[in-house]
């Protein structure tokens, strides 16, 4: 029978981090004993594990790099882009779920060993032979048998170290001491959304973004508070007048955690974790019809509210994000591309930066020597008049191309910004996956994306009244192969 759940994993689980919980057995020095491990994700056993003690006695399991397998970011349904290019702005949608890319886990646990020269399997929960029965959750002890919710994240080794010490509230997510103890449980303090960038950020109207924000907290004593009830959207004209848009997360808006505005929520789908919110200013202003005589936009305020009774909104529960809306040139002397990334945290961070060097385009080809004469014909080459034309003679002979592919790449400088700033360089290299758009004056530049990397980066750093500043120059590579025709 398990005597003991020495460790159980933080309820906020970060995929490509360890999700480890070690149990011990009181019939741990019977024969040929085993721990049996059930792994279930989303409700559904995937796998069975047996596994000897270790040299104390536990059990230790970490089933990350199975869920890790679960996180399907290759199928065309997956949310990759957390919403970037897939939140139907245009028929008044403002959010995404994180479809693929969210799962639950939980285990359940028993054990087998011989008795009487029979060898079976226990349920766990007591000197009984069955499937294992003793259920595994995560170490929150606010809301019991919490599973533990895993996404597309990687913490570093020292934020690691710290999360799996601080495992029954929300670990590093609910108090994060390397990053100015940044909160991202609703349910402990104003949540952050999954980005290293401030808050307070200035865009350009044409600039496409969204925000990923932890949707779901067990650490809430009203079940139907423990979900983000809605967003609202302050959005403010070129003289400072302000309009309102209370936008709750229901299925007409793009996401189906309720179908209306009234129903109570308490427990939600993997795939609603997460929630992806519009942040894009033109997205925005498309979405909720926003209309004033006094254009451009300003300035856009996004924060997110509990429920309160019915359809009304109660508490602020996320930070307030400013998005301060700059002055768009119409004719930039150069090109201005905005880098999407994938961040660490599982959500997306933004990079502005201009083209002052013109695009590179670099060509692979094969060759092959080309025979001069037409063996096949009656003449070896065309017998030619005083006129034209000569046909194909002047391009026959001599080395030929074929297999040509070209690949471009571009080299950007950004703005002199301060070290806050520049540390986004870093989450940019390390990015799995980067998107970036370049504006060349038409609608769709700035609506599809090109898939990039970076592949070099350098910086110019100077003091200004004792103010580092910093400005990066970076390469990217766009992967925009192009088979060229064979002639």
């Amino acid at each position: 029978m398990i005597i003991s759940v020495p460790y159980k994993p933080t309820w906020l689980g970060s995929a490509y981090n360890p999700i480890i919980w070690s149990v011990l057995s009181s019939k741990v020095t019977s024969i040929d004993f085993k721990y049996v491990f059930e792994i279930y994700i989303d409700d559904v056993k995937v796998n069975t594990i047996k596994q000897r003690a270790n040299a104390n006695g536990y059990g230790m399991i970490d089933v990350s790099n199975m869920v890790r397998g679960y996180i399907e970011s290759t199928s065309l349904h997956a949310k990759i882009t957390q919403g970037e290019t897939s939140i139907d702005y245009n028929d008044a949608q403002f959010y995404s779920d994180n479809n693929l890319m969210s799962r639950k886990v939980y285990l359940k646990v028993g054990e087998e060993y011989t008795e009487n020269g029979v060898t079976q399997t226990y349920i766990g929960t007591a000197d009984t032979p069955g499937v294992p029965a003793y259920f595994l959750y995560s170490g929150n002890t606010t809301t019991p048998n919490t599973a533990v919710h895993a996404w597309a994240s990687s913490l570093t080794d020292h934020e690691q170290q710290w999360n799996m010490q601080k495992t029954n509230v929300s670990g590093i997510w609910g108090d994060n001491p390397f990053d100015d103890n940044k909160c991202y449980d609703h349910g402990i303090n104003l949540a952050y959304p999954l980005m290293k960038a401030s808050i307070t950020q200035d865009v350009y109207e044409i600039d496409k973004m969204v925000l990923s924000f932890l949707n779901w907290s067990p650490n809430v004593v009203l079940a139907n508070q423990r979900t983000i009830f809605g967003f609202r959207y302050k959005i403010y004209d070129n003289v400072g007048d302000m309009q309102t848009f209370n936008i709750p997360m229901i299925t007409a808006n793009g996401f189906d955690q309720r179908a209306l505005c009234s129903s109570l929520v308490s427990t939600i789908a993997s795939k609603n974790m997460i929630v992806n919110v519009l942040a894009g200013p033109n997205n925005i202003i498309e979405a909720t019809n926003y209309s004033t005589t006094n254009w451009p936009v300003r300035k856009i305020e996004i924060q997110g509210f509990n429920q309160d009774v019915g359809c009304e909104y109660g508490d602020a529960i996320t930070q307030l994000i400013t998005l301060n809306v700059k002055e768009q040139c119409p004719d930039p002397l150069y090109r201005r591309v905005r880098l999407s990334f994938f961040n660490e945290l599982g959500g997306r961070d933004y990079i502005n930066a201009n083209m002052f060097v013109e695009k590179n385009i670099a060509v692979t080809q094969q060759t092959y020597s080309q025979e001069q004469m037409n063996w096949g014909l009656s003449t070896p080459v065309p017998m030619l008049n005083d006129s034209l034309p000569i046909q194909n003679l002047g391009i026959k002979g001599g080395t030929k191309a074929f297999n040509k592919q070209s690949q471009t790449t571009y080299k950007l400088l950004t703005d002199w910004l301060l070290q806050p700033e520049i540390d986004l360089i870093e989450g940019l290299i390390k990015s799995p996956q980067v998107m970036c758009y370049i504006d060349n004056g038409t609608t769709i530049s700035t609506e599809y994306p090109y898939t990039c990397t970076v592949v070099n980066s350098s910086y110019a750093v100077k003091n200004v009244r004792q103010v580092k500043l910093v400005q990066a120059e970076l390469e990217i590579k766009l992967f925009t192969k192009q088979q060229m025709q064979n002639l």
